[in-house]
């Protein structure tokens, strides 16, 4: 029989995720004396066992690590209509180049076989607590998260907003800039990929996994993720590991290793801190492992808490609130900002601002200057002659106008630049 199948764009793959739900009815309405105590849940082996019958390649998890107790969770891939992709050698695909099968199909196969309910989709919630109480819900793989570089300046606020399009919080502690989404949620991948001269490290929380980050100059240095371990749902019983819906699933989800001697290169660290490093990688369920990371690299430790929700950027000391902008006020607003660290450039940026007795001293210098040199180039802009001394002459002569005509723009520019008022640079009005 001929393959029928068409070629999707792999692109249009997402994460798909299965929730069976606990048997036990408690909570739910009320009981007789003659009722059921305790109907065991579904377990991480059952659920398994029944993909492999659908042969759904996945990864299972207990929910109870995700604080969802009695609920079993997986995670397979399929495509963006719904339909999830399945290892079936023996079957001829009809849409696309894999065997599929509907996810509300996946979702009756499983109740029926052992009994429970069960939610297939791309984003849900599954219940937190026991049914009965109010049911808030819980997101598998909830987001918060930070951005920790020494290399981000106070200026560059601006434009960090302006990339992500997302409020955030920039802070600095101890000479170290520490960025957050004024929604915890908010992804700062564009953050922790923006060009800095020294490291910058990503820390992100979803749910109970922790994933850093270190990215250099725009390039990936290294990632890492600490977390629970998902148990994986194989239905050819590796007879097939290279086949490629596997790699598709698998190759998805692997969390990643970081290379220890990456990171110690990128942060130039020394023995002592390499061996603790090295040590805290090798651990999956390392206990707080951002705290104990930026311990490790000398960086200040409440980006840890931020990162993981328990402390909001905006209580760090000196937090300000960046909103996005449209690029040109993007712009104005990073010449507008008050630079908190040292160096020359940034003095000038803050001269300019804040305007002391020194620039109206400097600026009426320059527009004095600016008026003389242009009224002298103007009024004597050189004669022109005859010849090769004619063309030398008129050369001469457009020189001189050009530059007198320069003055004239510079001392334009100075009377305006004065006159810019506070609430235009930033400062309250008088």
């Amino acid at each position: 029989m001929h393959d029928v199948s068409t070629d999707p764009d792999l692109l249009t793959l997402v994460p798909m995720y299965i929730a069976v739900a606990p048997r036990d009815p408690r909570g739910e309405r009320r009981l007789s004396d003659e009722a059921i105590r305790h109907v065991p849940a579904a377990t991480v082996e059952e659920v398994s066992d029944v993909l492999v019958q659908l042969g759904v390649p996945a990864e299972a998890i207990d929910g109870a690590v995700l604080g969802a107790p009695g609920w079993v969770v997986a995670r397979t891939v399929g495509w963006n209509d719904g339909r999830v992709l399945r290892w079936a050698p023996d079957e001829n695909p009809v849409r696309g180049p894999f065997p599929t099968l509907p996810g509300e199909d996946v979702a009756t196969y499983l109740s029926r076989a052992i009994d429970v309910e069960c939610l297939v989709g791309e984003d849900f919630d599954i219940p937190a607590e026991t049914p009965g109480a109010e049911e808030i819900g819980l997101v598998i793989e909830s987001r918060c998260g930070a951005v920790v570089s020494a290399g981000l300046r106070s200026t560059d606020a601006p434009h960090l907003a302006h990339l992500t399009q997302e409020a955030l919080w920039f802070a600095q502690v101890d000479g170290v800039s520490v960025v957050a989404g004024v929604d915890p949620s908010a992804d700062l991948a564009d953050v922790a990929a923006y060009t800095s001269s020294t490291p910058t490290l990503g820390l992100e929380r979803h749910g109970p996994w922790r994933r850093l980050g270190v990215v250099r100059d725009g390039e990936v240095v290294a990632a890492h993720e600490w977390g629970p371990a998902w148990s994986r749902v194989d239905p050819s019983a590796g007879q097939a590991p290279d086949a490629e819906v596997f790699s598709l699933v698998f190759d998805r989800f692997e969390p990643p290793q970081a290379d220890t001697d990456a990171i110690v290169e990128a942060f130039g660290l020394g023995q002592e801190e390499a061996v603790a490093l090295a040590r805290l990688l090798r651990a999956p369920d390392a206990d707080d492992p951002f705290t104990t990371v930026l311990r490790i690299l000398g960086l200040p430790e409440e980006a840890a808490e931020v990162a993981e929700g328990w402390l909001s950027a905006a209580e760090l000391p000196g937090a300000r609130r960046v909103e996005p902008q449209p690029f040109a006020r993007t712009v104005w607003s990073t010449l507008t900002t008050d630079p908190t660290e040292p160096g020359r450039l940034n003095d000038l940026q803050r001269l300019w601002i804040h305007r002391p007795a020194a620039y109206w001293v400097l600026s009426a210098a320059e527009l004095a200057l600016s008026v003389a040199a242009a009224a002298v180039l103007l009024r004597h802009p050189g004669t022109t002659t005859g010849g090769a001394t004619a063309r030398t002459g008129r050369g001469t002569h457009l020189v001189r106008r050009a530059a007198g005509w320069a003055g004239v723009v510079a001392a334009v520019v100075t009377v305006a630049d004065m006159a810019v008022p506070r609430r235009m640079r930033g400062l309250d009005p008088r």
